[in-house]
């Protein structure tokens, strides 16, 4: 078997063949090397290898964050197919209606979590240690896949009410994964932190640069919890966290006079706007040694487009950008533009392929100009002199929550079809370190407000994306609304909660 001349693993299985016991990922103390891991990519890659059918359809994975994800979503890659994770814990339902809405026919199973999917077939690789190292030759089909083939499917909060499926390519990844190895620094003495779960696509901004790079991959349940001292047992080098996790981090460790662990080099952020007075918390920390690093991107662009060193060393001088951080420059293998309006717009290999079944949301998103294929991030910037761009706002009703990117009119949507609910107003809320979703509800004449409320939990509960479920389901006797009528989301917020913070 060869590859079809694009593959991004090569550097993954040539780590396999020469050192298999170099360590590749540490699973909450289990140490799989690359030889072993190299073993189970080769049986998944086998297992779903493409047959006749064109358009191959997905491959669903049903993932819970271990080092068997990391070999599932990399042998349906390895096989030139595209993987679409199902989250253990999501409804039943939701899981069920993406694998109808993409036709997916199997599934590979990496745990027993309870959940059968309801695909033709489902594979459940062995998991055996590797009898003997690698063979010289890769293990990747000569599929005839090309870079324009699907490499995952994900989907992302729609303006509709209905999630969409991001579809992106194998030349997304080729483009992209090789600039953020160097950008994080990351080569065969480097460890980095697997936070995030494989469900989203920062999963990939961990996993693949590290593998690539002969790196060592660490998986610890207690991340969340207890990062320093995770960080400090398994000597991470690198660390990509949420922006909200990183402002509570900050905070948390000013206010017990800890510091950070010596192993680490590179802590890279991302998901949302970067709070100024964290970053000052974070500079009064000591933390001169460690690079910091903001990122931006968006599902339909492969990872990260735009960077900037906020701290650490070599970090430039940060533009006066009226108290905004920047987002930073476009990475090499990126081009933007900036339209008269301030939206940003984005272009170059990184590019989904557009959105599942959905040809006039693809043909509303990437457009033509100048003879290029632009992505419409719906993000409004502006510019500053050496820093790049600025965050200003969205265009549209989108906002980040946690890093996940959330369509209020979604989360009304579904709210709004819920028992005893009148009308519905969705909005974020900032608090002192992190921000939340908030829905404000007018209940039905003679319903009981809490009734209602308990009602649209159970209901979200077994139907809808976690991101998507509100922390704050707030019963109101009216919605603000504009002078034109139209219903007022950040009035409505601020009438009735106290909020901190620009809301972005």
């Amino acid at each position: 078997m060869q590859s079809s001349g694009i593959h991004f693993l090569e550097p993954f299985f040539e780590t396999a063949r020469t050192d298999p016991a170099r360590p590749a990922v540490v699973d909450n103390g289990l140490v799989v090397g690359y030889g072993t891991l190299a073993a189970w990519v080769r049986e998944v890659a086998g297992a779903v290898a493409p047959r006749t059918e064109r358009p191959q359809p997905p491959v669903g994975v049903v993932v819970h964050h271990s080092a068997r994800d990391v070999a599932a979503l990399l042998g349906v890659l390895a096989a030139g197919r595209a993987y679409v994770p199902l989250e253990a814990g999501h409804p039943s339902a939701r899981l069920e209606s993406v694998l109808a809405r993409l036709g997916v026919r199997e599934a590979v199973a990496t745990a027993d979590t309870g959940w059968q999917p309801a695909v033709a077939r489902t594979v459940r690789p062995r998991w055996a240690p590797a009898a003997e190292p690698p063979p010289a030759a890769t293990v990747l089909h000569d599929s005839g896949v090309g870079p324009e083939d699907p490499a995952y499917v994900l989907f992302t909060s729609g303006s509709t009410g209905e999630p969409k499926g991001v579809v992106v390519p194998h030349r997304a990844l080729a483009a992209v994964v090789p600039v953020l190895r160097d950008l994080y620094g990351i080569g065969p003495h480097s460890t980095v932190l697997h936070f995030h779960g494989a469900g989203g696509d920062t999963s990939l901004e961990e996993i693949l640069p590290t593998l690539t790079g002969g790196a060592t991959l660490v998986v610890d349940d207690a991340a969340r919890e207890g990062f320093t001292q995770v960080a400090e047992d398994q000597e991470v080098t690198v660390a990509v966290l949420p922006t909200g996790f990183w402002h509570s981090l900050a905070g948390d460790l000013l206010q017990q006079g800890t510091g950070l662990p010596a192993s680490l080099r590179t802590v890279v952020i991302g998901g949302e706007a970067v709070r100024a007075d964290m970053l000052e918390r974070w500079r009064r920390l000591g933390t001169g040694g460690v690079r910091l690093l903001n990122t931006y991107g968006s599902t339909e662009t492969a990872l990260v487009t735009h960077a900037v060193q906020l701290a650490g060393p070599g970090a430039p001088e940060l533009p006066d950008s009226g108290g905004d951080l920047p987002i930073g420059l476009p990475l090499p293998h990126v081009g933007q533009r900036v339209a008269d309006t301030g939206e940003l717009y984005v272009s170059g290999p990184g590019l989904a392929l557009g959105y599942h079944a959905a040809p006039e949301e693809t043909a509303a998103s990437f457009t033509e100009h100048g003879g290029t294929r632009w992505y419409r991030t719906g993000d409004l910037v502006s510019t500053v002199p050496g820093g790049g761009l600025v965050f200003r706002g969205r265009s549209d009703h989108q906002v980040k929550i946690r890093g996940h990117r959330v369509d209020l009119v979604d989360v009304e949507a579904l709210v709004g079809s819920c028992e005893g609910v009148l009308e519905v107003a969705a909005a974020r809320v900032d608090r002192a370190e992190h921000s939340t979703l908030a829905a404000f509800f007018v209940p039905l004449p003679d319903h009981d407000p809490g009734e209602v409320a308990t009602g649209v939990r159970a209901r979200l509960a077994g139907t809808a994306a976690p991101h998507l479920v509100p922390s704050l389901l707030v019963p109101v006797a009216e919605l603000e609304r504009t002078h034109t009528g139209k219903v007022d989301r950040n009035a409505t917020r601020d009438r009735y909660l106290v909020t901190t913070g620009a809301n972005r």
